[in-house]
């Protein structure tokens, strides 16, 4: 028996031992360091292609490691990546080539932006945000749960109440993961690293650009669009210059879109890519019906609609007679307008029109992109633990495209997705810029350490880390004519200033003239929460940039405060842009819905007799009323009664994720006070309450979780959700623009 545990003993010694990753060192010393991590097969299989894009690296000034993977587990690979970090403090980022372990992240929905599946209900497969913040925010702590059966290279991880509860990277991180399988993985792998060591070698400018917004996205608001094209101007002033070129899209410009957008894309003097749009793992949803023109186009479209929804009912097993007669009724339309539903011909001239609708992920075999870097503000289309992604097809595929920054799971449309953008003009890494994308879902797909080459500008990509934590410098730069470095500069004072900035940040807020200034510094109150960021909403609700209106009707939603509801229905009805006012609604429906009524009388009965649209008062009305009905009806009801179903009343409490009603906060602090109620419900409620870390009231969620902590008889799980929550009160939202 001793010696069986003796030799037990001694293979867990060397399995350990040859767990640890060959760690290959530079070839050259620089100030600053960047990591290679691969797979060992990978490796191997282009080890000729790795060394001549290490070499690359380092000729573009980063001392590169290549440290190969075996066996290695996730908590194996992030403490090299920490102790290697720890030995060499100027390491800046890593990047994942080939197969490296996929994290994937449960019960830190917090720290994305819109993901919110439910955990119990869905599979872990499902219910798993895949994220290199495992990887390269040290701060995050994590708990092993298991390892996918039929993936093995997935492994699901638990955030811990212990871990801090926003994210704040030490370093930036890409991937390289070709979605292919076989030889031709390795062939494309090569062939991308052969690309991007010819790319290091051509320093292009950034100055030509391509934008499109589709349909659906923001309401499909065009004073959102053309705002937009206002704060691009500010960061990106080289696009508007007779030697730039920016292109600007919009769905409804032609029903001929898809191929437009096709034609810039394969433009060789591209170099980036912006895409708003809905998506899919395999498709971006670019365009939408387009509005008939005629009575004919009319027709001929509700024909169209109603043989979808034949067929839909079709494939959902449902009886297709009873769908049909359901339509008939509804809209009462003609029989004849449901012919051809199951016919091929029609079946695939259907499907032909609306594959032109959209780009699948086929079509991007068919021509190659001009562009060395896309931004996907879209959902899923950088799943990369999927066989196949769109930002995978696009970046290993045969055009220019060196990387892009796409989202593993479904993305709010509501964030600053330009954020620092312009800093790319000035030297500066992909990987430095996305550092301060704080959000799980987000990832470069490619090389991080990709740059665009301004001969005109200084190397910011050095200043940057030189000046991290130099006060003085970033306090001069607040003087700088350059946006995009004002910017920087309001960010670093807010870092290294902390709550001191506070007042510097509401002078800034209040005198300067740029768009995207502007709202760095709302964005540097928001993260403090104080009385100082609460009172300049009343301010910045009518500010010129259309998203800085956007955010600051959020923010007065979250923050809840009542003097809030006039100035919230005047934006209602007065804001041009469809998503402010849309957003706006929302706000009043958290603050206090049954007190609105009366304002949009006050504000309407002050319009012209022309325009006070009586019509529109009635459906506020009622808008607000089925809003009380359903909060005091249903939502408050099926928190507190104890004779529905467990369930039932669980799912009332994940609805407080995305509604932060100030009027069931009191009543989710007394379910989750009673030790005579059910555990899991409890601890549902306590991560629900962690959603309110901009509310006036969130001293009272603090104590709440206090009282539990201190409680000898309350569960151990539910005093976990309870440190959690009071962590995330503390520190507010990982990205303070999003609440």
């Amino acid at each position: 028996m001793k010696i069986k545990r003796y030799i037990l003993a001694l293979l867990t010694a060397v399995t350990l031992i040859q767990a640890r990753p060959e760690i290959i060192n530079p070839i050259r010393t620089m100030k600053s360091s960047f990591a290679i991590i691969i797979d060992c097969a990978s490796y191997i299989k282009t080890e000729k292609a790795v060394l001549a894009y290490r070499d690359a690296v380092e000729t573009d000034g980063l001392s590169t490691y290549i440290m190969v993977i075996k066996s290695e587990t996730p908590d194996e690979i992030r403490k090299a990546i920490i102790d290697l970090k720890s030995n060499d403090p100027a390491l800046e980022g890593v990047v994942f080539i080939g197969d490296i372990p996929i994290p994937m992240i449960r019960d830190a929905q917090h720290l994305a932006s819109a993901f919110k599946m439910d955990q119990e209900r869905f599979p872990f497969y499902r219910s798993s945000i895949p994220s290199d913040r495992f990887y390269d925010d040290f701060d995050l702590d994590f708990k092993f749960l298991e390892q996918d059966t039929n993936n093995t290279l997935l492994n699901y991880y638990s955030l811990t109440a212990e871990s801090a509860q926003i994210i704040q990277r030490e370093i930036y991180s890409g991937r390289i993961r070709p979605p292919y399988s076989g030889d031709e993985k390795y062939t494309r792998l090569e062939n991308y690293l052969k690309k991007v060591v010819a790319q290091k070698a051509r320093k292009q400018r950034l100055d030509n650009m391509l934008r499109f917004n589709g349909h659906g996205y923001n309401s499909e608001s065009l004073t959102a669009w053309e705002n937009e094209s206002i704060a691009l101007r500010e960061q990106l002033p080289v696009m508007y210059q007779p030697a730039g070129k920016i292109v600007s899209l919009y769905h409804t410009m032609s029903p001929d879109l898809k191929t437009i957008i096709i034609n810039k894309l394969q433009n060789d003097d591209l170099d980036l890519a912006l895409f708003h749009a809905h998506g899919g793992t395999e498709t971006q949803y670019f365009l939408g019906y387009p509005t008939p023109a005629n009575v004919t186009q009319n027709i001929e479209s509700v024909k169209m609609f109603l043989r979808n929804k034949v067929r839909q009912a079709k494939r959902r097993k449902k009886d297709v007679e009873e769908a049909k007669e359901y339509y008939l009724e509804t809209y009462d339309v003609p029989e004849s307008w449901f012919e051809g539903t199951f016919d091929d011909s029609v079946i695939v001239a259907d499907s032909i029109y609306s594959a032109n609708l959209d780009m699948d992920i086929s079509d991007l075999n068919l021509f190659k992109t001009g562009a060395e870097l896309i931004i996907f503000d879209e959902c899923f289309n950088g799943s990369f633990q999927k066989d196949r992604y769109i930002a995978g097809e696009y970046i290993f595929g045969n055009g220019n495209v060196i990387a892009g920054v796409a989202n593993s799971v479904n993305v709010k449309q509501d964030v600053w997705i330009n954020e620092g953008l312009g800093l790319l003009d000035y030297n500066l890494r992909l990987g430095q810029w996305h550092q301060e994308r704080c959000y799980l879902e987000s990832h470069i797909i490619g090389d991080p350490t990709f740059r665009f080459c301004n001969p005109n500008e200084k190397d910011w990509a050095v200043i940057l880390r030189k000046n991290a934590n130099n006060l003085g410098f970033w306090k001069k730069m607040l003087k700088c004519e350059d946006v995009p470095l004002r910017s920087l500069a309001v960010r670093k004072i807010t870092v290294l200033q902390g709550k001191e900035a506070n007042q510097q940040l509401v002078n800034i807020y209040n005198n300067d003239n740029s768009f995207v200034v502007r709202l760095s510094a709302l964005k540097g109150l928001a993260g403090y929460r104080t009385p100082e960021f609460e009172n300049i909403l009343f301010k910045s609700v009518d500010d010129p940039y259309e998203l800085i209106r956007r955010f600051t009707v959020q923010w007065m939603g979250v923050v809840g405060r009542e003097d809030y509801l006039p100035v919230l229905v005047r934006t209602v009805i007065q804001d041009p842009s469809e998503r402010v006012t849309y957003l706006a609604k929302g706000a009043l429906e958290k603050i206090a819905p049954e007190k609105v009524s009366l304002f949009f009388k006050k504000e309407i009965q002050q319009l012209p007799e022309l325009t006070a649209n009586e019509e529109f008062l009635i459906r506020m009305e009622q808008f607000y009323q089925r809003s009380i009905t359903r909060l005091r009806e249903e939502t408050i009801p099926e928190l507190t009664s104890d004779t529905l179903k467990l369930k039932t009343r669980i799912g009332a409490a994940r609805t407080m994720r995305n509604y932060q009603y100030q009027e069931v906060l009191p009543v989710m602090i007394a379910v989750a006070l009673d030790e005579t109620d059910d555990a899991q419900l409890r601890i549902v409620i306590i991560e629900a309450l962690g959603w309110y870390a901009f509310s006036y009231n969130r001293s009272t969620i603090l104590e709440t979780c206090e009282t539990l902590l201190k409680r000898s008889e309350t569960p151990a799980d539910v005093k976990h959700e309870a440190l959690k929550t009071k962590k995330r009160i503390i520190a507010g939202y990982t990205d303070p623009v999003n609440p």
